[in-house]
């Protein structure tokens, strides 16, 4: 299906809405506290997307180099976009139960508080409340969380901006948010890295952008 928002055309090759529920899921830190201090959280974050996603007990090995090619018994989503911002992350999640969402999002979530708390001194959860869920019902709602969850980091170039003003700087939030580490916006415009291995290989999804005339393949 085509999926069409802004100057940014997405191809998504595969499941259907009708055959798989989308979901949007997000949260962020207790009293909008950062979540993520320096590089070495969100890489821990990242490398948690992908090692917390599967149906055997997490095990963390820090000398692990390659990370994202351990081989995982069977994931619990799939992992069709994300975005980590300094108190607050974005999932875009493919299951075939709304327990594989809660299952999965626990286990991502309590690996990070355990890590987070040691590092910090600090104790109890650093997230406020339970995380928000919200089901992608249409292609262009698909196509708008897509967009959403990636331009999100221009919102650290223009934290004053109002959301629906960002949108009238629709160029420079691309190019800020395309060279941003810690989102799938990189994987989408074809660019190789380990991080490709935790999104999902069920599609797969590829995107046109203005400056890429020709689809990319993850």
């Amino acid at each position: 299906m085509f999926l069409h928002s802004g100057l940014i055309e997405y191809v998504v090759q595969g499941l259907t809405l009708e055959q798989m529920p989308y979901y949007h899921i997000y949260n962020r830190g207790a009293h909008k506290a950062p979540i993520f201090n320096d590089k070495s959280d969100y890489q821990r974050f990242v490398c948690l997307l992908y090692i917390a996603n599967d149906s055997k007990p997490l095990v963390f090995k820090l000398n692990k180099s390659d990370i994202f090619s351990i081989d995982r018994q069977q994931n619990l989503v799939d992992i069709f976009s994300y975005c980590l911002m300094p108190n607050h992350f974005h999932l875009g999640l493919m299951v075939e139960t709304d327990q594989q969402v809660e299952q999965f999002v626990r286990k991502l979530c309590t690996a990070y508080v355990m890590y987070f708390n040691k590092k910090y001194n600090h104790s109890g959860t650093i997230f406020q409340g339970k995380y928000k869920a919200k089901t992608i019902d249409t292609d262009q709602y698909l196509a708008r969380i897509i967009e959403y969850i990636h331009l999100n980091p221009f919102g650290i170039e223009e934290p004053d901006m109002l959301r629906e003003v960002r949108y009238e700087h629709y160029d420079r939030a691309v190019e800020y948010s395309k060279v941003y580490e810690f989102s799938s916006f990189k994987d989408y415009l074809g660019e190789k890295r380990p991080q490709n291995n935790i999104l999902s290989k069920v599609g797969p999804w590829t995107i046109y952008s203005p400056a890429s005339p020709q689809p990319h393949y993850i």
